[in-house]
């Protein structure tokens, strides 16, 4: 369809390339996300047991 319109296609190496590294960023973003989500909790954590109130 793209051939036909006129535009470039996309080699099916280049393709799959492109989703490998689109599932590895996916995984990155998940772990960053993860620890980014521990890290609040353990500061809400140590909050709550040293009565300091963090800023929101």
């Amino acid at each position: 369809m793209a051939v036909s319109a006129g535009e470039a296609g996309v080699p099916a190496s280049g393709l799959a390339a492109a989703r490998a590294e689109i599932a590895k960023l996916q995984r990155v973003l998940g772990k960053k996300t993860l620890g980014n989500e521990i890290l609040k909790e353990a500061v809400e954590y140590a909050a709550e047991k040293s009565g300091f109130r963090a800023r929101p």
